[in-house]
């Protein structure tokens, strides 16, 4: 299935219906969207620290596992990369997503 012309929220929608680890409304995908926006300016930056929510953390991953999970939400594909988020979440200590 090609969907590339498909929203970024629809792209969340398919890849948060493959796993628990995204809840898959509007709120929670807006909330993840800011944390992507971290996360992409950590690849950007080919470093392992990112900053959500004014707080600084270091991240575990690796800029190829997080561009795995860019990956998978570019295309709407879910992809095992996507339970690595689990680390993310306990960073920040919010698992709602």
């Amino acid at each position: 299935m090609n969907n590339r012309g498909f929203s970024d929220y629809e792209k969340y929608l398919l890849v948060s219906d493959q796993t628990k680890m995204l809840r898959g409304t509007y709120p929670h995908f807006i909330k993840f969207r800011e944390l992507m926006s971290s996360l992409d300016s950590m690849v950007g930056k080919q470093s392992n620290t990112y900053t959500y929510n004014g707080e600084s953390y270091v991240s575990s991953l690796t800029n190829p596992e997080i561009q795995q999970i860019q990956s998978a939400f570019e295309f709407g594909t879910y992809n095992n990369s996507i339970e690595k988020l689990k680390y993310i979440f306990i960073d920040i200590g919010d698992r709602l997503f």
